[in-house]
Formats: C-alpha cells, structure tokens, sequence
C-alpha cells in the first residue's frame, strides 16, 4: 500500500513537471495543461480523504479531522478551477492578490483549524508544556528572519496597511504556525503510533512553506521566473495529506520507521538551538562594527548554546535510562501479579482450574445454557485405590500419578469440557454446550475408558479405575449446589456398586 501511494505521487508530480519543461511556462496551453494537473491532481486528494472518511465511520474523531483537511483541499481545487476558467476566457485578474487568491489562502486556514483539532482533541497525549518552549523559538526566529527580508520591505513600500498585504502576509505567518504545530505533533504522537502518515504531512508541510515562501521572494523581488513552477511543489503536499489519510491507522499501532529513535529525539532536542544560532548569525551580519567585543560575542555565544544542547542530551539520556528502569519494573510487577493471580485460580500440580475458578466458570456455563436452552454434565471422579499408590511408591510417585492421569484427561476430552482438580484424588468434569442428553452418558463412559490404559510409574505399568458420578442439567436440578450434591451422590453409588464404572441417576 505504501508503495503504490507513494508511485502514484512521485508520478503525478514528475509529470506535471516534465509537462512544465516541456512546454513552458507563457504559452496559453501551458497555462491550462498546468490548471488541469493541479485540479486533476487535487480532486485525486479529495477522492483520497473522502474515501479515508467513509473509512472510519464510528470514528468521529478521525472523519472530522479528515473533513477539514478536505475542506483546505476543496478550497485549492476551487481557486484553480477559478484560474483555469480565467485563462481560458483570457480574462485579467485584478492582481496577484485578488479574490482568487483569498480561496487559495482558505486553505492554509482549513489546514490551520485541523492542527487545532487535533491539538485540543489529543492535547492529554502530547506534553504540551515541553513541546511549546523548543516550539515558540523556532516560530520566532523563523517569524523574525521572514519579517525582516520578506515582510518589512514589502510594508516600507506598501501606502497603506490594506487587504492586499493581509493576504501577503498569510504566507509566511500562515505557514510558520501550520508547521511548527506539525512539529509539535509529530514528535509528541509518533511514539503513539501513525509515524509515517505524520511524517508525510510533516513533509508536505515543508514543501508548502517552501513554496509559499518562494512565491513571495519572485513577486517582491520580480525574477523573470514563473510562479507556475511552484504549483508541482503546492501540488505535492495536497498529494501527501491525501496519501496519509489512507494510510492512517486509527487504531494507532507503532510503525517502524527504520530510523533510531534517538537520532529523532537528538533532532528535536538540537532544532531550537540551531534556530537560534541562525538568528544569531544574521543578527551578526547587521552589526555596525566590527572590534573585540563583537569577535568574542561571537565566540561565546555558540559556545554557550554547544554547552546547552550537551547539557540537554545528557538529561534527555538520563531520563530515558530512568523509563526504561521504570518500564522493567513495571513489567516484572505486572508479570508477578499475572503469575500471582493465576496461582489463586489454578491446582500448583496439575495448573487445572481450581475449584474457585471452576466454581465461576460452572456458573457462567449454567447462565449460558438456560439461555440457549442447552444441556450441561457434571462429572464427579474419585480415584479408586489410590492411597494403596501412595503406600507402595511414596507421595512423589503419587503426586506423579496425579499429573499423568490430569494429562490424559486434558488429551482425550472434547473441547467443551471444563476440566478441574478439587484437591487429593478427586477430579471434577463440566460438559457444556450439548444438544442431546444422550451425549452426557457417552461421555461418562469415555471417563471410564480412559483408565483402561495403564499408567507408567517408575517404568511400572499400573492400572487405576476411578469411581465416576454425574448430574444433568436441568434434567437432575437446575441450581449449581443442587447438581453437585446429586453428582456426588452418584459418585459413592458407583463406589457402592463396584467401583470402576460411571453412574448417573436415572
């Protein structure tokens, strides 16, 4: 699935930017070939998010996120179907920021209210508190290098603070909010699972920020260089958002990236600080003078931040060795209470229910038969003989026995049987789920005919019998006291009779 929604991209992009050199940027065909390829490409987006959607639909969550996303793809489609429309009429735009443009700017907005979203429906998964600071840097560095060399010149020139510059300022400011939150996102949920979806919108939103950040250097700065050049790289994030929300796993499963996790915690750890160190150098490059007070600031300032950024990675090591020490001992606490819990229900020599366990599935197997109106057996079994066993051989030789005959009644009985040890010799048979009456009678006998065999004790075959009584339900009683007390009747009715035979009253 990666791999196809990764060709279909990749190949979509590659043609739209081979049709670009080949047919130029100032024809009128290039003009419409090169609409069709973003509306085209966009509605494939769409008809990706929309199937996403249909995907989930008792996941409100996801489809309402999804919904967003699609809203900012359905607003990119309407303003180049708007362009196409104007190019093929040959009619004159107002301006590079006329109403066209406001659509295409909604997208930005429809993408900045789905990070919100996200942000507020899974704000108790991220640590906001840790993501934020190392965030506010990158976003004020980046807000002040593009203010500066982008924005500043563009308002020295601008008469008036109008609708026009709202619009060139969504841009930069726009774009630097959309991706530091992915940023947030993606280092604060990855380890959650959805990595690669993630990382693709990450991706896609470097690509925009990219793009939108070009497309106003060309227009300030009024490069011979068509701004149509831009729109494989507009087009490639509309493409990943698509690509991601069918890749998108709802149910969170961790997905490897096949990428050292420290090495991408070493990346956001480092990011604010080299952020900050670019500020520093153009700062540097704005100083009036150069003497021994610049030259040193200069010195110490990286420095400090290689101090800092040490200093971090080594509490970012230390508090990764502690989870990991807290996550060992939580797991042996957990694996000790599961060992802990399955002793409280289970016989220490044979690991067959107990009574209290057999005693909770006896009732529920009750429940479930007066419901589908089915017959239950229960079989009492008493070893004959076998403190003559423990006599002749020893107690380890008995507790032997004991397992071996728990084996063979585990090996030899139907799967709907519950199989319990109630303590010395004495043995406890529940048959559930039976149709026919008939059925509990065959399988008392079988009880019996698994004793037919010898068992090997000390490499000596000894023969056993066991003494079997049973009650049906609700044909004997319909209560679970009532059912044990008539099997055990049976039981010592079978030992009166003989021993070494099944009997269940009549």
């Amino acid at each position: 699935m990666y791999k196809l929604i990764y060709a279909v991209i990749g190949g979509w992009i590659l043609s739209h930017t081979l049709w670009l050199g080949i047919v130029g940027t100032s024809s009128d065909l290039s003009k419409i070939g090169n609409s069709l390829f973003m509306i085209l490409g966009t509605m494939l987006s769409i008809g990706l998010l929309t199937f996403a959607i249909r995907r989930h639909p008792n996941r409100p969550f996801t489809r309402r996120l999804f919904l967003l996303l699609l809203f900012g793809n359905t607003a990119l489609a309407i303003g180049e179907t708007a362009q196409l429309i104007v190019d093929t009429l040959q009619l004159k735009r107002v301006g590079p920021f006329d109403g066209i443009d406001l659509v295409f700017g909604m997208q930005i907005g429809f993408y900045l209210l789905a990070f919100c979203y996200f942000l507020i429906s899974r704000r108790g998964h991220i640590n906001l508190r840790f993501f934020l600071f190392d965030e506010l840097i990158i976003l004020i560095v980046t807000g002040a290098i593009s203010w500066h060399y982008l924005v500043t010149p563009y308002l020295e020139q601008a008469s008036l603070f109008s609708f026009k510059t709202l619009l060139l300022l969504r841009y930069p400011l726009g774009d630097l909010l959309l991706l530091g939150g992915m940023l947030i996102l993606f280092f604060g949920v990855m380890k959650r699972g959805n990595s690669i979806p993630l990382l693709m919108i990450l991706v896609g939103f470097h690509l925009q920020l990219f793009a939108d950040l070009l497309y106003v250097a060309l227009y300030r700065a009024d490069f011979p260089v068509s701004a149509m050049w831009l729109d494989p790289i507009w087009l490639a994030t509309v493409l990943l958002i698509g690509g991601a929300a069918i890749l998108f796993d709802v149910d969170e499963r961790p997905l490897d990236l096949k990428v050292n996790r420290q090495i991408l915690d070493g990346i956001r750890l480092v990011t604010p600080y080299i952020f900050l160190l670019i500020l520093f150098v153009t700062m540097a490059r704005q100083a009036v003078s150069w003497n021994g007070l610049t030259i040193g600031l200069m010195i110490a300032i990286p420095l400090l931040i290689s101090r800092q950024i040490r200093i971090v990675m080594e509490n970012q090591r230390l508090r990764e060795n502690l989870e990991a020490k807290v996550e060992e001992r939580t797991a042996a606490l957990e694996q000790a209470l599961e060992e802990m819990e399955h002793m409280a229900y289970h016989d220490a020599l044979t690991n067959l229910p107990n009574r209290y366990l057999f005693a909770r599935l006896f009732k529920e197997e009750l429940r479930r038969a007066e419901i589908h109106q089915r017959f239950v057996g229960l079989y009492f079994i008493d070893i004959d003989h076998f403190k003559q066993v423990n006599d002749t051989y020893g107690h380890q030789i008995g507790d032997q026995l004991i397992i071996d005959i728990a084996n063979r009644l585990e090996k030899r009985l139907p799967h709907n049987t519950v199989i319990s040890r109630q303590g010395g010799d004495e043995f406890v048979v529940l048959l559930f789920d039976v149709k026919d009456e008939s059925d509990i009678e065959a399988c008392g006998q079988q009880l019996i005919d698994l004793f037919e065999r010898p068992f090997i004790l000390h490499a000596t075959p000894v023969f056993m019998t066991a003494s079997i009584g049973g009650a049906i339900y609700p044909t004997h009683a319909t209560s679970r006291s009532a059912l044990i007390e008539r099997a055990d009747v049976a039981m010592y009715e079978a030992k009166r009779r003989g021993k070494n035979q099944f009997h269940v009253e009549v």
